[in-house]
């Protein structure tokens, strides 16, 4: 079979690997460099984790699988992109069927080791943070974060390896379906014939497949690096990956990382948007960002701000994956909607994506088929969007 693959981050680059691993021809087109800049898969650094809301559904199985392949990538280049650092949630609440709890117990479950501490527990094994008596910490040492950057740049470096062609600064703006294949056609007026394509633009998907756009909100946050005056405090072994009770707050953060900053972003529904919009941070999420850090994280809350910037989550109604056919399509498959947690799963997606490709059955792929899963769903999540208060935007980009 020969693939074309639009898109040159996780899912398109995890899709292509699997599916030339499988002896399918493949060409994957990106818009810009790989890793391009503006792509929801490029950051400084992704958090890794298996502690979910509920059970996780096919997440916990998803990420653990993830986690292997990404450790049998890194061996195969030399890279080291995945740290084990250990993940922290701090909690308001941890009581019988709050999702926590059922998480915790379906962890349990699985034979993992989750450590639940009081606040005065947290506080001893992290004196960084400000834990207030009513919260509880809860620790998986299994999480960490994975260099996202890096991470693709390895990626591609195995798809080239393997015999994947990589066009870059290859806008697509057309994919058709015919009888006998699909038609990508590029901005610069060619056009290439495919047995099967595969739609993992991120943001952009929703232009190629307005079908599947409907059902897609390209929201932004913002996420702002820091200079710390005791950077051997947040080092990797000393400092994990943390979440802040996210019914609540929704900050998260990274230990120091390669670059001599750390990170801290927000969670949660952002102000809709353009893909194209310019991606410079803006000076009110720096200012709420300081003062949440001055309680939480003090050192943090003193330190110097090196940079803010925006990203955009390609998000569905209900945070679910798309992994499926287009709509009315039998050669244009669809990968997207990462909702701001796909890129950890990046090392096992391949699969479910090419397993959708060749048609063959996987039930861990059933959860990310369109079906009816957002009837009635999409303008619901638009209403709850512009009531807490953001702008249905079209911002320059």
């Amino acid at each position: 079979m020969n693939a074309g693959i639009i898109g040159g981050g996780v899912f398109g680059l995890a899709a292509a690997i699997e599916l030339r691993e499988r002896g399918h021809d493949v060409t994957v087109f990106d818009q810009g460099k790989v890793p391009y800049e503006n792509a929801t898969s490029t950051d400084v650094a992704k958090g890794i984790r298996r502690t979910w809301y509920g059970d996780g559904g096919p997440y916990v199985e998803l990420v653990e699988r993830a986690a292997v392949r990404w450790r049998a990538w890194e061996q195969r280049t030399g890279e080291s992109v995945y740290h084990k650092t250990g993940g922290m949630k701090i909690m308001r609440g941890f009581e019988p069927g709050s999702g926590m709890y059922e998480n915790w117990r379906y962890l349990q479950g699985r034979g993992a080791d989750v450590t639940i501490m009081t606040a005065k527990e947290g506080r001893e094994r992290y004196p960084q943070f400000v834990i207030d008596d009513d919260e509880v910490c809860v620790l998986d040492d299994w999480a960490g974060y994975i260099e996202s950057e890096r991470a693709v740049a390895m990626m591609a470096g195995i798809a080239r390896e393997d015999g994947v062609v990589v066009r870059e600064e290859s806008t697509v703006t057309a994919v058709e379906e015919s009888t006998g294949g699909a038609t990508i056609q590029v901005a610069e007026g060619e056009t290439h014939e495919f047995d099967r394509v595969v739609v993992a633009g991120g943001v952009w998907s929703g232009r190629l497949v307005p079908e599947v756009g409907r059902n897609l909100l390209v929201t932004l946050r913002e996420m702002m690096f820091i200079e710390v005056e005791e950077p051997e405090k947040f080092a990797r072994g000393r400092f994990p990956v943390w979440s802040d009770d996210p019914d609540v707050n929704g900050w998260y953060g990274f230990p120091l990382l390669r670059e001599g900053f750390v990170k801290v972003a927000i969670e949660g529904i952002g102000e809709i948007v353009d893909p194209d919009i310019d991606r410079a941070g803006s000076n009110e999420f720096r200012d709420e960002a300081m003062e949440y850090l001055r309680r939480r994280i003090p050192d943090w809350g003193r330190g110097r701000v090196v940079d803010v910037r925006a990203c955009l989550y390609c998000a569905t109604p209900d945070d679910h994956f798309i992994i499926d056919h287009a709509p009315g399509s039998e050669r244009v498959i669809v990968a997207t909607g990462g909702s701001g947690h796909g890129f950890k799963f990046g090392g096992a997606l391949g699969g479910v994506i090419a397993d959708v490709v060749d048609d063959v059955e996987n039930p861990l792929g059933d959860w990310f088929r369109i079906g009816d899963r957002f009837e009635g769903l999409a303008n619901q999540t638009r209403s709850v969007t512009e009531s807490r208060g953001y702008a249905l935007a079209q911002r320059e980009g």
